[in-house]
């Protein structure tokens, strides 16, 4: 399994708001792309700093869907009150994962 991690500094005060994009936007278009398996979204309330990671079944379905959630990617960080040339995006093997 292969993961993607996205870190954005947005505000604080849009938190509920991105996860809310997340729950309804995000995670059905990413349920439509092969190799999918899972998503997690994290923030941090007190700086208005999240995570979002996408797991995928190998390293080849994770980078074929690069292109898909690109333009997603930038919407929701400008949703979120980032800035979208900002994003942290990286990207690992999941080593364990239970």
């Amino acid at each position: 399994m292969h993961a993607r991690l996205n870190r954005i500094d947005a505000t604080s005060e849009r938190v509920d708001d991105a996860a809310r994009r997340a729950e309804e936007i995000l995670l059905p278009m990413l349920r439509g792309l092969d190799g999918f398996q899972g998503f997690t979204v994290l923030a941090d309330r007190s700086t208005g700093t999240q995570v979002a990671i996408s797991y995928w079944e190998s390293e080849d379905a994770m980078r074929a869907s690069e292109e898909a959630v690109r333009q997603p990617r930038k919407d929701a960080v400008e949703a979120a009150g980032g800035q979208p040339d900002a994003v942290i995006v990286e990207r690992y093997e999941v080593l364990l994962h239970v």
